[in-house]
């Protein structure tokens, strides 16, 4: 059972009860073919004309990272940056399948998450960011109304997913994490912080990061750069059973309410990609500095994530410890 029912608020971010029966978390193929993929969230312009509250640009940063590696491995090297000036809507992506082998470093980092939500399974993307840690979107782990009753129970992480097959197996949950401007707020007033995080528990005695090493972390840099999105879209026209990446330059800036505002990028994926990350230095560096979380509903090719400061650095902390 849980260690009690009640969130508990850590800093700007909120946690879930801790939770260690792990058998009752075990999801079979056929629940893996049957979750739902979870919805992209959308906001339209009528959502957010009901919050006063506007958002206001960050200014950049120098920027600071945490490296990550291949399985049992120390790290890497820092990455630089780029100077980009944005694109109107429609803007450019390069999309594909992945072709690599999924359980080859980074790719392998990258899995489904599957995890109950109310009344529905779902399924969504999530990576490996060290230790027993995963990284994926705060709506993934709390439905952000405000309610202990609103926590993901059953989450499993599902690292290298393709076909059905697992072949890391299935980490199970020990505890949740999100900021507390999605818990509280939800969508659209929280998704400038839609940001989630995980514990597992480890499988068979070793951690995560020992058998699919981790994606390191980049947090406060500028908005200009070129991001690999990466998850397993699931709504058509995906069916959720292979990995996607998407490559594009910074677009625009999101006008959710809330500061920083989130950055946007060209993507077409569907639900089943949220919380999968957008990687700097894709085969290099490999740093998440963000995340697919929500779109406009009326801007099918872009995709938008929560700017990483030190809000997101703050969450990351409290799974990698």
């Amino acid at each position: 059972m849980a260690n009690g029912s009640a969130s508990q608020s850590l800093g700007g971010n909120m946690a879930s009860p801790e939770q260690h029966l792990q058998a009752d978390l075990e999801w079979t193929t056929e629940d893996f073919l049957s979750a739902e993929p979870y919805p992209v969230p959308e906001v339209t312009d009528a959502m957010v004309s009901e919050f006063i509250e506007k958002s206001t640009p960050q200014s950049a940063k120098g920027g600071s990272v945490i490296p990550g590696g291949p399985p049992n491995s120390d790290g890497g090297a820092d990455g630089g940056e780029v100077a980009l000036t944005g694109y109107p809507y429609p803007p450019p992506f390069n999309q594909h399948e992945v072709l690599a082998a999924y359980t080859g470093y980074p790719y392998c980092t990258v899995g489904k998450i599957f995890f109950k939500q109310g009344d529905g399974n779902y399924v969504a993307s999530a990576a490996a960011i060290g230790r027993n840690g995963i990284w994926t979107a705060g709506h993934c782990v709390h439905s952000g109304d405000g309610q202990p009753s609103g926590w993901s129970t059953n989450l499993v992480f599902v690292p290298g997913y393709r076909d059905g097959a697992a072949p890391f197996g299935q980490f199970t949950m020990r505890q949740l994490f999100c900021r507390t401007n999605w818990y509280q707020h939800g969508n659209p007033g929280g998704l400038f912080e839609d940001m989630g995080a995980a514990i597992l528990n480890p499988l068979n005695g070793r951690m995560l990061s020992e058998l699919v090493g981790w994606l390191g972390f980049a947090w406060n840099f500028s908005r200009d750069q070129i991001w690999t999105s990466l998850g397993y879209p699931a709504a058509p026209p995906f069916n959720g059973q292979r990995m996607w990446q998407d490559t594009a330059p910074y677009a625009n800036d999101g006008s959710v309410p809330g500061s920083p505002p989130p950055i946007g990028i060209g993507c077409s994926m569907t639900g089943g990609c949220s919380g999968g990350p957008w990687v700097l230095g894709l085969g290099s560096t490999n740093y998440v500095n963000g995340h697919n979380s929500y779109r406009p509903n009326n801007q099918p090719l872009e995709m938008y994530s929560p700017y990483f400061g030190e809000n997101a650095h703050s969450l990351m902390q409290l799974v990698v410890v």
